[in-house]
């Protein structure tokens, strides 16, 4: 039933819907029911992924990653700029994530050049970081901190600072102490008043 507001329709009439999109009035088809039967096996494999994919989002994702996402995001939600960054990284049924291929950050920060984390020899706990100084160039400045998720058999942390900052080029992190082996990090940088963050960078732990 369509609905007359102030000389505006809204809802549906007949096989037309009646809408408001950016302030203006916008007539639809209205979309045809599918029988259950109709969807391909493909098409079933990617609904069940994009599921998959919500429940990951709802249940594994911190909420301190979500307002990553939430101001990164431009014309879209947080979730979906999450879907858009993250389908590569979940299996055909999105039932399994490849790691590697995850990422907890986004934005218009730059992420250093030759950004790299080594196992600090004799000490497991510690992670040497590396990067290039890339300051001044687009929106990089100075004092820019790095931040870090871990990864701890399937859980993830909030973004945790560093201390280090971008014209460092150089510091060594110590791993805190959590239940479950960490199967990596991610590393992404943050401006001071974290109204920026750069996209990250996944370093699995030996």
């Amino acid at each position: 039933m369509a609905k007359v507001k102030g000389g505006d329709i809204s809802g549906m009439v007949g096989a037309l819907v009646f809408l408001k999109l950016n302030g203006k009035g916008v007539v639809r088809l209205a979309p045809k029911e599918r029988p259950k039967n109709s969807w391909s096996e493909g098409q079933n494999m990617y609904r069940k992924k994009v599921s998959n994919l919500a429940a990951f989002w709802m249940k594994s994702v911190p909420s301190d990653i979500k307002r990553v996402f939430e101001l990164a995001a431009e014309n879209m939600t947080a979730y979906n700029l999450f879907l858009k960054t993250n389908l590569p990284a979940f299996h055909a049924d999105g039932t399994q994530v490849d790691l590697e291929w995850l990422h907890l950050s986004a934005g218009k920060l730059p992420l250093p050049h030759k950004l790299k984390a080594i196992n600090v020899a004799g000490n497991p706990e510690k992670i040497e970081v590396t990067w290039q100084d890339d300051s001044g160039i687009g929106l990089a400045r100075p004092k820019d901190e790095l931040t870090m998720v871990i990864a701890r058999e399937g859980k993830f942390t909030a973004p945790i600072s560093t201390g280090a900052i971008r014209k460092q080029q150089t510091a060594v992190i110590q791993l805190p102490a959590g239940t479950g082996a960490i199967q990596g990090i991610y590393l992404s940088f943050a401006s001071r008043e974290r109204g920026l963050y750069s996209a990250d960078q996944w370093f699995g732990i030996v």
